[in-house]
């Protein structure tokens, strides 16, 4: 009997502990800029990191060989590949898989079949998508034929050229999304600082995604620091 107890015990604080790690919100970091700056900036934070976030502008300039060279050099980091997919969506997620890449971006404004192809990319590469919302007017409903699709994550992003101009904080959609939907995986990006960061925290996340804040501080070890400490508490 003790020892069917023990073994429950064991089992039960197992489950706990699975629990505690898959609720824990993931950071991602965006690296827009050159490749060595890339590579540089990983060196020194990438302890504090769950996702490598290639970017679109690196992706741009550098091409799948910025994907090759970050698994090269961290075959443990989860890397996303920011194509923003709008067609042709099983076709150029699965060159960002045979890359290297884990997750793979498809913008949520674009039509099924796309979606669809890159669901069987990520299916035959046992690998995930996520979804871009970003300029998505629909955003519950489109929500609902999403996660009803079986998208991995969907990101509630506010534009790069909405928020260096306005200040738009994805936070209000983030909250009518979870509010709605409160199991559903989301991440949230654009222009999320230090200042924004409790908020978002609260509406609990899989993802937070930080560009700017990180790659561009004057010490963004520090930041990036702060960022997961603040994150884990």
């Amino acid at each position: 009997m003790q020892i069917n107890l023990c073994r429950k015990r064991l089992h039960d604080i197992h489950e706990a502990f699975l629990s505690f790690i898959i609720g824990l919100m993931k950071l991602q970091a965006a690296f827009d800029g050159d490749l060595h700056q890339c590579l540089s900036l990983l060196q020194k934070i990438h302890p504090y990191l769950d996702i490598a976030e290639i970017g679109t502008p690196l992706i741009y300039r550098e091409g799948m060989s910025a994907v090759r060279q970050v698994r090269n050099q961290y075959p443990d980091l989860l890397i996303l590949a920011d194509l923003k997919i709008m067609d042709a969506g099983e076709e150029e997620a699965a060159i960002a898989f045979e890359a290297g890449s884990d997750i793979v971006t498809v913008l949520g404004l674009t039509q099924m079949t796309t979606l669809e192809g890159a669901l069987n990319a990520a299916r035959r590469f046992g690998k995930q998508i996520m979804v871009d919302m970003m300029q998505v007017n629909d955003l519950l409903p489109r929500t609902k034929m999403l996660l009803d699709l079986g998208c991995h994550y969907l990101c509630v992003h506010t534009a790069y050229d909405v928020h260096s101009t306005t200040h738009t904080s994805p936070v209000g959609d983030l909250e009518l999304l979870r509010r709605t939907f409160p199991n559903a995986p989301f991440a949230v990006a654009g222009g999320i600082g230090l200042n924004q960061l409790d908020d978002l925290t609260a509406l609990k996340p899989e993802i937070i995604i930080i560009g700017g804040a990180i790659t561009n501080a004057p010490d963004p070890v520090r930041v990036a620091q702060t960022i997961r400490e603040r994150m884990n508490t």
